[in-house]
């Protein structure tokens, strides 16, 4: 008599054991309520053209796992993410820089940027129901008026603050000059790359 010995796989709550932290995962598939306004999809943006193929937002899935927690967070206050911007090819970058006379907004593609490591996220939010709330700026103004210690202050600044709050205790960084964009702490670990969308 011949027994077969048959393994079966229990999925867990962390994972298949195929799925790893450093893989580029599509943010909706854990966040399905975040608004996805990807403006380098399109044409309105500060180049003026279309420079993604697809309106694909991806992060490293441990920078998703984190957004995630932001995302609950906010939804507790009945607001939800509005998407700008997630992994951003390398060879976009390039595009980017050449196209930036202001190069304080746009990281060198030598040095890489974090978005290129799919470890940085742009973002606002809405409410609940997907409508506007009051934003400090628009997405990628050049302006004084984007600067995070700006746009933070006063009544203006509360979805921005509140945007913050969330985001920080996700384990995400803001930087000075663009209160949208957030950074996940532990970016350097992740590789830069110009997969395609």
């Amino acid at each position: 008599m011949v027994v077969l010995l048959v393994a079966i796989t229990v999925p867990s709550a962390v994972g298949r054991a195929d799925e790893k932290p450093g893989d580029l995962v599509d943010v909706h598939t854990v966040i399905p309520d975040a608004v996805l306004d990807l403006r380098y999809a399109t044409a309105n943006n500060f180049t003026g053209e279309v420079l993604y193929p697809a309106a694909v937002c991806k992060l490293r899935r441990a920078v998703l796992a984190r957004l995630a927690k932001a995302a609950a967070r906010l939804r507790a206050q009945d607001r939800r993410l509005l998407i700008w911007d997630c992994y951003r090819p390398s060879s976009i970058q390039q595009v980017l820089w050449d196209r930036t006379s202001d190069h304080r907004y746009v990281a060198d593609p030598k040095l890489g940027s974090n978005h290129s490591r799919g470890a940085a996220i742009d973002l606002a939010i809405v409410d609940k129901d997907g409508n506007p709330v009051a934003l400090p700026t628009e997405f990628d103004d050049f302006t004084r008026a984007a600067h995070r210690v700006r746009a933070l202050a006063g009544p203006n600044g509360a979805e921005a603050r509140r945007l913050a709050a969330a985001m920080k205790r996700a384990g995400f960084i803001g930087i000075p000059l663009e209160w949208w964009h957030f950074d996940a702490a532990d970016r350097a670990k992740y590789p830069l790359s110009d997969d395609p969308l």
